[in-house]
């Protein structure tokens, strides 16, 4: 009986987790979420990626439209520019991530104290 609880928790954990852990870092759910790529691949681009902080998402506004910013000039060479529609989504992404992980390490823990 607890092993069939555990299977089905267990299937429950990946099918909430699902698309958001098929990538677990920042860029991939910024990817996911609608952010689009630019890459630095002109001097312009690659002067004003070196401005903003590196691997932080920040806000700006431009002509009284808000829109999001996360440089990456390490990894990808690249800026991750999304609307607040794509923000919105990854913040729901991070969510999901965060409470699969939360409901994994319970159940992990859960396993470890019935090991006992």
């Amino acid at each position: 009986m607890r092993t069939t609880l555990w299977v089905a928790t267990a299937g429950m954990a990946v099918a909430l987790a699902g698309c958001a852990l098929t990538v677990g870092n920042t860029e991939g759910l910024l990817s996911q979420a609608g952010f689009k790529t630019v890459p630095a691949n002109t001097p312009q681009r690659a002067e004003h990626l070196q401005t903003i902080a590196p691997h932080k998402l920040i806000q700006r506004k431009k002509d009284g439209k808000t829109y999001y910013v996360y440089a990456d000039p390490d990894y990808c060479k690249c800026l991750y520019v999304g609307s607040d529609s794509a923000y919105a989504t990854y913040k729901t992404l991070v969510k999901q991530q965060d409470a699969a992980m939360a409901l994994r390490e319970e159940r992990e823990e859960e396993d470890v104290q019935g090991d006992k």
